[in-house]
């Protein structure tokens, strides 16, 4: 079954933080680096998020593993990953905090919260927890629709164009962050997936939801527009 029709979208969750203290600090870090490791023969896609200190918080890392031809395809030049993508994001101590599903269209992501009880969960059945909302690109690759888990906007992502700055509003089109893709080093750049991501929170009235959509955004921009690099 697809990806985008294996789970429909339910109701919002009653609370999007305070379950873990781990979440609290993802959520409410008010800067965050969001780095790949630097491999030059990656299978997955991996993205660490570190608050300004440089402490670890959290690990979002793809459940599928990419067979040769999929890599060799994306690794060349002006190519980007098509197809779904699933990552979960757990915190140093392995608790499964997110789970982030790329939909194979390539213009959807879906975030939502593990089933209550997910370390014992399999299969579909990890995916029966609570949406928090999705990121949809709209007309290009530089706009992005930040949407709560009733499909209602609470945002919008703004890129620049050569995709490297991207700027966050509300609904009331105030600035509220702000998503740098940073310089890695040429070798970096060239050569393998470390792809670097600066992310910082600057509104003071941002909503639960919309803090969770804007932490996720770094890792969806890049699946959807720089995932190119990758070499098994």
């Amino acid at each position: 079954m697809p990806l985008s029709a294996r789970r429909p979208m339910t109701g919002p969750s009653p609370s999007l933080i305070g379950d873990t203290a781990n979440v609290t600090e993802l959520f409410n870090a008010p800067a965050l680096r969001v780095e790949q490791p630097r491999k030059v023969l990656a299978t997955r896609a991996r993205y660490d998020f570190f608050d300004a200190t440089g402490t670890l918080l959290a690990s979002a890392t793809e459940t599928a593993e990419r067979t040769r031809l999929k890599a060799v395809r994306a690794a060349l030049p002006g190519n980007v990953l098509a197809g779904a993508q699933t990552l979960l994001v757990h915190d140093p101590a392995e608790t499964l905090l997110l789970i982030i599903e790329k939909h194979d269209t390539n213009r959807l992501t879906t975030i939502r919260r593990p089933v209550e009880g997910a370390e014992g969960a399999e299969g579909d059945a990890l995916f029966d927890g609570d949406l928090i909302g999705s990121i949809r690109a709209e007309r290009t690759t530089r706009h992005y629709a930040l949407l709560d888990a009733a499909d209602k906007r609470v945002g919008e992502v703004t890129g620049d164009l050569g995709l490297r700055k991207f700027s966050v509003t509300d609904t009331e089109r105030r600035h509220v962050a702000q998503i740098n893709k940073k310089w890695a080093g040429l070798r970096a750049e060239m050569l393998t997936n470390a792809d670097r991501y600066s992310v910082e929170i600057t509104g003071k009235r941002i909503t639960e939801t919309l803090r969770a959509l804007i932490v996720v955004t770094a890792v969806v921009l890049d699946l959807t527009l720089h995932e190119s690099k990758d070499v098994v």
